[in-house]
């Protein structure tokens, strides 16, 4: 009869050359009753969690544990296991235990992190790769992991350090190549991105992910052929890489050619992918009725294009925001944890003029009117709209008396000042649903507008934009005069689409009586999110409710009529003590003499 350390031996052998059935047939319950041997279960364990069959193996790993209550390697290996199983905090109790019994274990820290990670609990992955780090200098796995959780707090910097030493440590590191390609993109920069993915399409040219991700940052340098031609590869390596016909469908239509096409490539993603109904789908969709209907009117083509570059004009891609508002607000969004910054749709912002510019300017009648005088037209949607202004108006005499009010009475209201970049990014993750790796972004939804003024003082009136450069003023005066004469031209009866563009960019024109205000504004169609609705407005107030802001807000300014303002300052920072690194870095008391 074998003795154990000959089964052992036998074991060892069959795992080397991957004969895990012959292991297991070799290793029978029986043989296992009899030896009582730790080793043995152990190794059968193993192989159970090599062939996916994970009870078994936990159930294995647990008779290890009970043979020999402070063998490191089987709480390690449990937990591998569970967290396989997605039981992440049984696996995390395992983790915890192997460290107890051996406190410089630098394998156990970084399964734990590794487990933190699935939690989506990064500050805590960190912390633990951190120490395996110290345990074990040279652990790339570590490096590239540490920076992945980074890269998911969106601290680009630290990021791209982690994986430049995870790259130094192993220097044919694709994946860390990728990621350091990804969060140079995500900082904005595109080039060293790009050099980035050259370099993983250097070592490995079968890697579909990393010729999708360099297509996304050459979309965003407009180099829209170099874009398609890099989804186009990844397409050809991978027929179902679903992400890769949305992208080069995306590609196709902000490049205007091949429009059919891109059609077709929306259409083949919503048929490849197993999420129907997500953010990307509902909006391929959107997508093929727009270029649906771009591709049957050329005019409306034409006006789109015009009105994208408008869009794109009055972008603002960095700073901070500031949200004037009430006192019982702030409460909703700052001192309780669960509450949704919402906006409302065009129609019930409280200017009544609001919209109206653009259409006064154009000369354009909203509604199509017969000779009787009879007005009749279909409903048309507007889009939500949020408003804000630049960081430097976060205490403003005017803003005060208008909109930072409580309860109606001006300046008992508040200024809170956001991370723009950091909003952005929280609502694309929420949007994401949690995943992972986004290679996908909102395309033309997410973003922040400067707000344009009708300036009747010169000799001939004309939008500008405040403290803008005299090129961009040249720039939009040229796209204004282009978009009046080709909307005056516009001759199709139906101007439901046409109305549908229009006010796509309506909301970013306004009175020169505004023009102090230099006011910033969010407008998107609002397609990802559930409209809702607020009955105790008559009539009901329509909205749509985007992120939770508090741990994104960077300062809060009291208004100054604000009763007992220390009182609310006390209530702001100390409902920041579990988290005090999220705490505003600034919370201000107004001392303008407001009457």
């Amino acid at each position: 009869m074998a003795t154990p350390e000959e089964l052992l031996q036998q074991a060892q052998e069959l795992y080397d050359n991957k004969q895990y059935q012959e292991i297991l047939e070799l290793l029978t319950d029986e043989v296992l009753e009899q030896y009582k041997d730790g080793l043995l279960y152990n190794i059968r364990g193993i192989v159970c969690n090599d062939l996916g069959l994970y009870d078994n193996a936990i159930s294995n790993y647990s008779n290890v544990i009970e043979l020999m209550p402070d063998f490191v390697d089987a709480y390690n290996s449990r937990g591998i296991s569970l967290k396989n199983k997605g039981e992440y905090d049984k696996a995390i109790a395992d983790y915890t235990t192997a460290i107890k019994i051996m406190s410089n274990n630098a394998i156990a820290y970084y399964n734990r992190a590794i487990s933190w990670n699935y939690k989506d609990e990064n500050d805590k992955a960190i912390v633990d790769y951190s120490k395996a780090i110290v345990l074990k200098p040279d652990f790339v796995e570590a490096y590239y992991n540490r920076g992945f959780s980074w890269k998911n707090k969106q601290e680009y910097d630290k990021a791209i350090i982690d994986f430049g030493k995870a790259i130094k440590l192993k220097p044919d590191y694709v994946d860390a190549y990728n990621n350091r390609g990804l969060s140079w993109k995500n900082k904005g920069n595109f080039d060293k991105a790009i050099a980035d993915f050259d370099k993983a399409i250097a070592l490995d040219c079968t890697n579909v992910s990393v010729y999708n991700n360099r297509g996304v940052t050459l979309k965003n340098k407009g180099e829209y052929d170099k874009a398609i031609a890099d989804y186009t590869k990844a397409i050809a390596l991978d027929s179902n890489y679903a992400n890769a016909y949305y992208n080069r469908g995306n590609a196709r239509r902000k490049s205007g050619k091949e429009l059919e096409e891109s059609i077709k490539d929306f259409e083949k993603y919503l048929d490849l992918t197993s999420e129907k109904d997500d953010v990307w789908a509902k909006r391929a969709k959107d997508f093929i009725e727009d270029v649906s209907e771009k591709i049957k009117d050329k005019e409306l083509a034409v006006i789109g294009d015009l009105v994208s570059k408008i869009k794109k004009l009055l972008l603002i891609t960095e700073g901070c925001i500031t949200h004037y508002t009430g006192l019982s607000v702030l409460q909703k969004l700052i001192l309780k944890e669960d509450n949704l910054f919402r906006i409302s749709e065009g129609s019930f912002l409280n200017d009544t003029s609001e919209g109206t510019e653009l259409f006064n300017y154009l000369k354009y009648q909203l509604f199509n009117c017969k000779h009787d005088g009879i007005i009749a037209a279909p409903f048309a949607p507007k889009p939500f709209i949020g408003s804000f202004v630049a960081e430097s108006k976060h205490d403003d005499l005017n803003l005060w008396r208008f909109y930072g009010k409580e309860d109606g009475v001006e300046a008992q209201g508040c200024a809170i000042t956001v991370k723009m970049n950091d909003f952005i990014a929280e609502v694309n993750k929420t949007l994401a649903k949690g995943k992972k790796e986004v290679d996908k972004k909102i395309e033309d939804d997410i973003n922040f507008y400067r707000v344009a003024y009708w300036d009747h003082e010169t000799d001939k009136p004309n939008f500008y934009i405040p403290n803008s450069k005299r090129k961009e003023e040249s720039s939009l005066k040229k796209l204004m005069q282009e978009l009046k004469e080709k909307v005056n031209n516009y001759r199709r009866e139906d101007r439901s689409v046409l109305e549908k563009y229009l006010n796509s960019i309506a909301f970013l024109f306004k009175s020169d009586a505004y023009k102090n205000e230099n006011e910033i504004r969010l407008v998107i169609k609002g397609i990802e999110f559930e409209k809702k609705r607020d009955s105790e407005f008559n009539p009901p107030k329509v909205y749509i409710e985007l992120v939770n802001i508090r741990n994104l807000v960077k300062q809060v300014t009291l208004g100054p009529k604000v009763s007992k303002p220390d009182e609310w300052g006390s209530a702001i920072y100390y409902s920041y003590s579990k988290t005090p690194e999220k705490r505003p870095e600034r919370i201000l008391i107004s001392r303008l003499p407001f009457k």
